[in-house]
């Protein structure tokens, strides 16, 4: 069988065609996946194909996460399937549709007010505690995997390299750097330290996404370099002074313990996480 010269948004309008579904246009590209914007009858969709799908180990791992989450700020899995590509089957997914962009879209017009900052910080949170919950970490929390409802709720998206803590590691041990994206990923993560990498973990990605949320740096950053900033993290040095001094102004200062480069220095379970927020933004658990 000769491999096939389909393009995705070919093989996206052919599913449309086999689905019953309407073909809007691509919306997004990810460095395994094509998303676009579907219909099925008055209802929006995404349409996400996995265009690399040599790794199908992962691509499995991602579903079954998907299927066994039901947290409103978890991204809804709908449908799953696969269609022949010539010598490939191309897998692909059915998600609700969000079309109110990423947290990197509404970075770019600058940080966010403090009241957003705490539903951010609430809701994702109250998100991590159901992934805890199926024993699943997230490892790559940042501002590309953020995005908004409709009526500006956000919703945690792509579990890629979503791990459940009972399954064994798709990262070879001789990685200096395990899964995730450096800049936002915890000390464990960069060494690959496997034993120490569960929801503590994410809460460290997510303190630096609010922290870049809330006042525009990393916690770590002393000067422009990406690099220097990522060996800070890896060599669990401390927090900037500055990151410590702007959050305190800004009244967020679950970010300095959310940030410990020690696992057991961060909030030891996710429910003392969420209080802590839930206190911040006078609510109550």
């Amino acid at each position: 069988m000769a491999a096939s010269t389909n393009t995705p948004e070919q093989l996206a309008r052919q599913i449309c065609a086999n689905k019953g579904l309407s073909f809007i246009g691509e919306v997004g590209v990810g460095a395994f996946k094509k998303t676009f914007h579907v219909k099925r009858n008055h209802d929006d969709l995404a349409l996400k194909l996995i265009i690399r799908g040599d790794d199908k180990a992962r691509v499995d791992r991602e579903i079954a996460a998907l299927k066994i989450c039901n947290h409103p700020n978890i991204c809804r899995l709908l449908e799953t399937d696969s269609i022949e590509d010539g010598e490939h089957s191309v897998t692909y997914l059915i998600e609700e549709f969000l079309p109110g962009g990423t947290l990197s879209d509404h970075l770019a017009n600058g940080c966010l007010q403090h009241d957003k900052i705490i539903l951010l910080a609430v809701k994702l949170t109250e998100a991590i505690c159901h992934l805890a919950q199926q024993r699943i970490t997230h490892r790559d929390i940042k501002p590309d995997n953020i995005m908004f409802r409709a009526d500006g709720m956000p919703v945690l998206v792509d579990l890629g390299i979503a791990r459940h803590l009972e399954a064994s590691s798709l990262t070879k041990t001789f990685l200096m750097q395990g899964p995730g994206t450096p800049l936002y990923a915890s000390p464990e993560q960069l060494v690959n330290d496997k034993n120490l990498i569960d929801w503590r973990s994410d809460q460290f990605s997510l303190g630096v996404t609010l922290t870049y949320a809330a006042i525009g740096i990393h916690p770590f950053a002393e000067n422009t370099s990406l690099e220097h900033t990522v060996e800070r993290v890896a060599n669990r040095l401390p927090a900037t002074d500055n990151f410590k001094k702007l959050v305190h102004e800004h009244e967020l200062d679950v970010l300095v313990k959310m940030v410990e480069t020690w696992p057991v220095k961060r909030y030891a379970r996710p429910e003392m996480l969420l209080a802590a927020w839930c206190d911040n933004s006078g609510r109550t658990t």
